[in-house]
């Protein structure tokens, strides 16, 4: 064989392996960036916000429990607040006997109430929770344990008809967020929400609040926790693919192309007349047995009739011009 056949042959079988090699990483860059995601931030304005939730938890205290949402008492509020058993839990027995949790995922603030602040009353704040005392004789030492929550984190499956304990729904309460406390406080927290939609379109609220007012109430035997928005706008993240699927496969099929032609067109190119590419050039070897032949030339020579024809026609055309 050749020699610079057989040099030729091998160039090509390495810039195709190079090229080959090239499609693959590609390719394999593609499929990790298609598993990474990333996120996107906006703001969403909102009409309606679901307030937070709290676990009240005391030592064999009673307590009435009344709501009011923008100077409005509420008429069920006792189906807001449930009864919490922790009589079984080591964690809490030797704290508690026993907790009171509010906690609703209907929202019961608005942007735009019917009745604005002004016409508030007693207290100006758009929905607070008042609990009584009910079998005390002095409420002055009597201490309470007081956590805030997110409401979305008890399962929607937990309805009324579900008893809370610390074993079934531990999300009511948490040791290292407990906040031990005098029984008669005013508390005002302000809060807003922020959303994150996952991939799958699910969605998950996050809680963040403030503590604005903390002061005791020792002339009466009750407790108040306030609720305002901090903001009816809500921060939403989205997370996206950085590489779809599809793209994925379109890439596949683009770098394909590109790499067919760049080989057949630059490395190892055929003519019909004349080869070229790299392979050849570096080896000097250019084959000529794929380069078709050219038609019969026997058959395009002019015959004796077409060469008569021919100078007739010539000899016409010279007594016409002599007329």
């Amino acid at each position: 064989m050749d020699l610079r056949k057989l040099i030729s042959i091998v160039l090509k079988i390495i810039f195709a392996i190079l090229l080959l090699v090239i499609l693959i990483f590609n390719i394999v860059i593609d499929v990790n960036r298609s598993k990474l995601i990333h996120t996107t931030t906006t703001n969403e304005n909102v009409k309606e916000l679901v307030p937070p939730a709290f676990s009240l938890c005391s030592n064999n205290i009673n307590f009435k429990f009344d709501c009011n949402v923008y100077g409005e008492t509420l008429a069920n509020c006792a189906n807001l607040v449930r009864i919490a058993n922790v009589s079984n839990d080591e964690t809490y027995n030797s704290w508690f006997t026993g907790c009171n949790v509010f906690q609703t995922t209907q929202p019961m603030l608005f942007s735009t109430p019917k009745r604005q602040p002004k016409d508030w009353a007693p207290n100006n704040s758009p929905l607070f929770v008042k609990y009584s005392l009910q079998n005390v004789s002095t409420a002055n030492s009597l201490k309470v344990a007081f956590m805030l929550w997110n409401p979305y984190d008890l399962s929607s499956s937990a309805g009324l008809d579900t008893e809370l304990s610390t074993k079934t729904t531990p999300q009511i309460l948490n040791p290292y967020r407990l906040v031990q406390m005098d029984a008669m406080r005013e508390r005002v927290f302000s809060f807003y929400w922020r959303k994150h939609i996952f991939l799958n379109n699910t969605e998950k609220f996050y809680l963040d609040y403030k503590l604005e007012l903390d002061e005791s109430t020792s002339t009466t035997a009750s407790g108040f926790v306030h609720f305002k928005p901090a903001s009816f706008n809500m921060e939403v993240t989205r997370e996206h693919r950085c590489f779809p699927a599809f793209s994925v496969f379109i890439m596949f099929i683009v770098l394909l192309a590109v790499f067919y032609t760049t080989y057949w067109g630059l490395f190892s190119g055929k003519g019909k007349y004349k080869t070229w590419g790299l392979a050849h050039i570096i080896t000097g070897y250019y084959p000529q047995q794929h380069i078709l032949p050219m038609e019969n030339t026997q058959s395009l020579k002019p015959t004796a009739d077409d060469v008569l024809r021919v100078y007739l026609d010539g000899l016409d055309r010279a007594e016409f011009e002599k007329k």
